[in-house]
């Protein structure tokens, strides 16, 4: 994986990155200059970044297509397009209300994430869903493709508002960025990322784009994911900030533990502070984009 940096600033915060890391034993990220970063990723616009190379990148949607098949093969039963409308958590059996009926469980796990809605109460104001925005160009052939990212590695830049892209098995750019606080889609996607995505190659300016697509993630306020109980027999997990793929399995194999008998890494857990988004339900889309003004401001002029 590759952390990109536009301005001088974003290699500071990189370097202390790697310092602050360095310290808990993490000693695989290598900051990179201008010419060892164009090595990886041939674009003028980065003036540096940090390798990690302990990373890597999937798909993901295969990843939890062969999850699902593992839970089907274990005895479990998936019921999709069953909206849940609320979660009745303090009786001893907990009961979940859909549109056309209910079910009654020993135990309950919510993990709705961006999409739980309003169907408990008590968790509305935790998090709140922001959409990203995602495009890929058609197939641009090995030499094309090759040239662009010769590192074929997944690539972020460090910006409040960042860029992400890497290369699809058949050689096509899959570009993401964009961020709409309160979950709601652009009107147009390709519009909103084709810019950013010639900025960084210029040489696919009017390269066409096969699919475009927009989906939510969770957002805390600290940028920590929550985990928790309520009731007694009701347990959450959500707030990944982005960062789901990893987040999600690990909160998984822990809750997996409490349920099993051992709460010790879930009680670590469930004891992080959290705190609501300023300005509330009603404003908190709003006072955050303002806040996002302020940091992309920062990254424009290089603070």
């Amino acid at each position: 994986n590759i952390y990109a940096a536009y301005t001088g600033a974003h290699m500071k915060e990189l370097e202390a990155k790697q310092a602050l890391w360095r310290k808990y034993g993490m000693d695989d990220h290598l900051l990179l200059d201008r010419e060892a970063l164009r090595k990886l990723v041939d674009s003028e616009a980065y003036c540096g970044g940090m390798l990690d190379i302990s990373g890597g990148h999937m798909h993901p949607l295969n990843l939890v297509l062969g999850e699902a098949r593992a839970f089907e093969s274990l005895g479990g039963t998936i019921y999709e397009m069953s909206p849940v409308a609320r979660v009745d958590h303090k009786r001893a059996r907990p009961t979940v209300h859909t549109r056309e009926g209910e079910v009654s469980a020993r135990l309950v796990v919510l993990c709705g994430n961006a999409y739980l809605g309003e169907a408990v109460p008590e968790l509305v104001s935790r998090v709140m869903p922001v959409s990203t925005q995602m495009i890929t160009t058609a197939p641009l052939g090995e030499e094309l493709a090759d040239a662009l990212i010769p590192s074929d590695m997944c690539v972020e830049d460090v910006r409040y508002i960042l860029d992400y892209f890497r290369l699809s098995a058949d050689k096509r750019m899959i570009f993401g960025g964009g961020t709409v606080y309160g979950g709601t889609d652009p009107a147009d996607v390709v519009a909103k990322l084709r810019p950013n995505l010639e900025k960084v190659f210029p040489r696919l300016k009017g390269v066409k784009i096969d699919y475009a697509w927009s989906g939510n993630f969770a957002l805390s306020f600290t940028r920590m994911p929550q985990m928790g109980r309520i009731g007694a027999n009701t347990y959450f997990a959500h707030g990944y900030s982005g960062h789901g793929v990893t987040g999600s399995h690990l909160f998984g194999r822990t809750l997996a533990e409490a349920i099993d008998g051992d709460q010790t890494r879930f009680d670590m857990f469930e004891k992080l502070p959290w705190y609501p988004f300023p300005g509330g339900r009603l404003f908190r889309a709003q006072y955050s984009t303002i806040g996002s003004w302020w940091y992309s401001f920062k990254d424009a002029v290089g603070w």
